[in-house]
């Protein structure tokens, strides 16, 4: 062995000896915390609401899950994200849903137009033309640190032009790292023309 590359390995050897197994361990810093802490959730009577992400794939557009559990909810897909974002999806077209999100001080995420606190609706389908049958709508917090307090989802029908009931509705929703979701029917009726999701930062 050359001198020039026996010196290389002596040094090796003698920075591994004085920084010891730490120095060729990749030792992680405990798992990050989050710092968006979510309680007293709250899902309507009779829906299944999903509280761990199951990784099926790559993600897929417009069903309002995140499918590759990375967090985020139907990236790649024209629709804004956000540390808060909630989706649904529905694949009766003509039928007529709306997202309606209210922040803690009790103000409704509406198009184009963000809230007080920074939530801003972006799609709202079928009604805008965008949707081209993907019947998707998207709420998002567009700006700043999410509020704290009581926040409130309203999956609604407001119309079914048609189609006929019950409809099935996906929603999604992204709280930080965390994300749940859950199918509704809805259907014409006190009762049944609308569900809430609630939880509380």
């Amino acid at each position: 062995m050359p001198r020039r590359h026996r010196l290389v390995a002596v040094i090796a050897l003698a920075s591994a000896a004085l920084l010891g197994p730490a120095a060729c361990l990749d030792a992680p810093g405990g798992p990050a915390k989050d710092a968006l802490s979510v309680r007293d959730v709250k899902a309507p009577e009779g829906a299944g609401l999903e509280l761990a992400c199951t990784p099926t794939g790559v993600e897929l557009c417009f069903d309002a899950r995140d499918n590759n559990c990375n967090g985020v909810i139907d990236e790649g897909c024209g629709l804004h994200t956000g540390i808060l974002q909630f989706v649904i999806a529905w694949e009766t077209a003509e039928a007529d849903v709306d997202l309606n999100v209210y922040d803690p001080a009790g103000e409704l995420a509406r198009l184009g137009e963000s809230t007080s606190t920074g939530l801003l609706k972006d799609r709202d389908c079928p009604r805008n033309g965008e949707c081209q049958g993907q019947n998707v709508e998207n709420v998002f917090l567009a700006e700043g640190e999410p509020r704290r307090g009581r926040y409130r989802v309203v999956v609604r029908l407001d119309k079914l032009n048609g189609a006929a009931p019950p409809i099935k509705v996906r929603l999604g929703a992204r709280v930080g790292q965390r994300s749940y979701g859950m199918t509704v029917e809805l259907a014409p009726g006190p009762g049944t023309e609308e569900k809430t999701f609630e939880f509380t930062l």
